[in-house]
C-alpha cells in the first residue's frame, strides 16, 4: 500500500519537476492515472473535485480511489479539490482523503486566512496535508486580469498564518480550457518562489502551453493540477471505439477510456519531469 499525504511524495523545493494532480471522476479514471503512474514510476495524486462529488458522491468516489490507490507499488495521495465548505473537508478526512484543498480564494482575506487555517489545523490533526488559494485562477477563456494574480507579499503573510502545506498562485492559467492556449508570468513565479518556501501549484493546466509548463516547473512549480485535458483525451477515444466499432461489449469500451487516461497522464509526468521520481 502507497497511499501517503502530499508531502510524503517526495517533492522539494529546489527539485526540478513537480508532481501531477489528476482529476478523477470515476473508478475508470483512478486506474487510468495510477497505471501510468506504476508505468512511469511516478508519483501521482488522485484529485476529487466538486461536480465529481455531486455527480457520483463523496463516499463512493473516495472508496475507489482508495481501493485502486491501495493497489499502487508508487506514492500515491487522495486530494479533495477546491472545496470552499469546511464541513465537507472534514467529512473527506473522516472518510480517508489524504490532502485536502480549501479555495478561500473569492473571499476578503482575512476571512481566506482564517477559514484556512482552521482547515490545515483540521488536516493536520488526521496526517493529512492542505492547500490553500491567493489570487483567482478564473474559469472560461479571457485572460486573467492582473488585479486577480497572486500578490507575492500577500502570498507570504497567507503561508505564515495559515501554516499551508502549498499554496496555489494566480499566474496566467485558466480553468476548463480544451485547448492549450494559455502563457503564465514566468517572473511573477520566480519572485513568489524565492519569497515562498512551501510548494507552489499551478491550477488550470490543461489550457498551458507545454513550454510554459516546462518553464514553470523549472521556476518554481511542484504541483500541477489536470482535469479538463483527461477529459477530452478519454471522450476522443470514446467517440472513435464507438464510431469504429458499434457492437464492441461495453467492457471493451471502458477499457479504451481507461488506456487514453493513462496515455494523456504519461505525457504529463513526462512534461513535469516526474518520471522515475517515486520513492
Amino acid at each position: 500500500m502507497n497511499l501517503v499525504n502530499v508531502n510524503e511524495l517526495g517533492l522539494r523545493y529546489d527539485d526540478n519537476w513537480a508532481v501531477g494532480h489528476f482529476n478523477v471522476h470515476n473508478l475508470e479514471f483512478a486506474r487510468g492515472v495510477v497505471t501510468a503512474a506504476c508505468e512511469n514510476r511516478s508519483p501521482a495524486i488522485l484529485a476529487v473535485g466538486m461536480l465529481s462529488i455531486k455527480y457520483i458522491g463523496l463516499k463512493p468516489l473516495v472508496a475507489a480511489c482508495r481501493a485502486v490507490a491501495e493497489e499502487s507499488d508508487v506514492p500515491v495521495a487522495i486530494h479533495i479539490d477546491h472545496s470552499r465548505d469546511v464541513e465537507l473537508v472534514r467529512r473527506a478526512l473522516e472518510l480517508g482523503v489524504t490532502s485536502v484543498m480549501f479555495d478561500g480564494s473569492a473571499l476578503p482575506f482575512e476571512e481566506n486566512v482564517a477559514k484556512t487555517k482552521e482547515v490545515v489545523a483540521m488536516a493536520h490533526d488526521h496526517g493529512a496535508t492542505a492547500e490553500g488559494e491567493v489570487g483567482i485562477v478564473p474559469h472560461g477563456t479571457d485572460p486573467v486580469s492582473e488585479k486577480d494574480m497572486t500578490d507575492p507579499d500577500m502570498a507570504v503573510e497567507f503561508v505564515e498564518r495559515t501554516g499551508v502545506d502549498l499554496v496555489a498562485v494566480s499566474l496566467g492559467s485558466i480553468h476548463g480550457m480544451k485547448t492549450a492556449g494559455a502563457s503564465l508570468d514566468q517572473d511573477l513565479l520566480r519572485a513568489l518562489h524565492q519569497k515562498i518556501k512551501a510548494p507552489l501549484v499551478l491550477h488550470g493546466a490543461s489550457g498551458v502551453l507545454d513550454e510554459h509548463v516546462k518553464d514553470a516547473v523549472a521556476n518554481g512549480i511542484r504541483k500541477i493540477n489536470v482535469n479538463t485535458g483527461l477529459q477530452v483525451a478519454c471522450k476522443n477515444a470514446l467517440t472513435a471505439q464507438l464510431n469504429a466499432s458499434p457492437d464492441s461489449g461495453l467492457l471493451q469500451d471502458f477499457e479504451c477510456g481507461i488506456a487514453a487516461i493513462a496515455s494523456a497522464v504519461s505525457k504529463k509526468m513526462v512534461l513535469f519531469n516526474s518520471v522515475n521520481k517515486a520513492a
